[in-house]
């Protein structure tokens, strides 16, 4: 008879989240790692503590998903139609670390810890870096008009962070109207951004 398959990181990672968000942050190790079919003890000896498994679950993710497709483009669309793509992706990504960010606090457990783990640059300025080269490289090959790169990213990524916010905050949850608000920002973006050539 061979081994037990063992649990990935991720695998347990995944598992701790969803029941977290299901059930609040008082689920116990010991649920959780029935739950992933492993004990409270390998969760312990992988992630350290109750606190270490919070952050891996809840808190800002090692790795920014969307940078990789940032960084094979643009593609031969229209670049407002990819605006619109990666905007989407980009409020998704969001409203998720935004949920799991909102639970560490009330958990008392600070996010910002994840990032002090990290050697190198951090995620979140890879992110940044990755859509302002995304957008230099649209507007060199004539398909952006010519402005600073680093305001238009910073202004595309506060405007999608900002209602990740507003919808923890405030209360405000239009998860069903995040296509039409990431549409009508490109909209809004493009009289000043949109190239006629490249528009529609």
């Amino acid at each position: 008879m061979g081994r037990p398959k063992e649990v990935t990181d991720e695998a347990l990672v995944a598992t701790a989240r969803r029941l977290f968000l299901q059930r609040g942050v008082g689920v116990s190790a010991a649920e959780i790692g029935r739950e992933a079919g492993v004990s409270h003890t390998t969760l312990f000896n992988r992630f350290g503590s109750k606190d270490g498994l919070l952050l891996a679950a809840l808190g800002p993710p090692a790795e920014v998903p969307w940078i990789r497709t940032l960084e094979g483009g643009p593609d031969e669309r229209p670049i407002r139609e990819q605006l619109v793509e990666h905007g989407q992706i980009i409020a998704a990504f969001f409203r998720e670390l935004h949920a799991g960010l909102s639970m560490l606090r009330c958990a008392g457990v600070d996010p910002d810890r994840a990032l002090h783990t990290c050697s190198g640059t951090s995620a979140p300025e890879r992110a940044y870096a990755a859509l302002v080269a995304w957008i230099e490289r649209a507007q060199q090959a004539g398909r952006l008009a010519d402005c600073d790169a680093n305001t238009l990213s910073a202004t595309i990524l506060g405007a999608l962070q900002g209602r990740a916010t507003s919808q923890q905050v405030c209360g405000v949850q239009q998860a069903a109207d995040e296509a039409a608000y990431v549409r009508q920002l490109v909209d809004l973006l493009w009289v000043g951004i949109g190239v006629d050539a490249d528009g529609s």
